[in-house]
């Protein structure tokens, strides 16, 4: 997780701090830090969508999403790339760790849950792997970028 003078970061900052800082988000602000401040802990600590995933999702809306006045046609297929490009992602968020949702990943960090996932370690200690969660989503958001630049 990202800390800075005091403040930690939650996951989803994580992320987005994190891609912008290798390389600039289009349209990169003040207002993309208000809207992930929300986002950790599974939207507001409630345990939904793992916060990395949100803040993934979030820098993926920023290099692919968008604008809203674009021609109806290249709005639809900026539209259905960026959505093709984001359910990949959650999909292979979900086959490495397990789910999508927050509350069943820190079940699992926690041992109460049977840890599925690709990656995640089948032995040793309950771990909390929120860590791993941002630094995997942040690699994967570069490897996406370089792959459409």
């Amino acid at each position: 997780m990202e800390e800075d003078n005091g403040r930690s970061f939650n996951c989803a900052e994580s992320v987005v701090i994190c891609v912008n800082r290798e390389s600039p988000l289009p349209g990169f602000n003040s207002s993309c830090m208000r809207i992930t401040s929300v986002l950790g802990g599974g939207i507001a600590g409630y345990g939904e969508v793992c916060g990395a995933i949100s803040g993934a999702v979030v820098s993926l809306g920023l290099m692919l999403g968008t604008n809203g006045d674009e021609p109806v046609d290249d709005f639809k297929l900026k539209r259905t790339q960026a959505r093709s490009v984001v359910k990949e992602f959650l999909q292979e968020f979900s086959d490495c760790w397990g789910s999508a949702q927050c509350r069943h990943l820190i079940a699992m960090d926690e041992g109460k849950r049977t840890p599925v996932g690709t990656l995640r370690p089948e032995e040793g200690p309950p771990k909390n792997l929120c860590n791993e969660y941002v630094d995997w989503s942040t690699r994967k958001m570069h490897e996406i970028r370089n792959s459409i630049k």
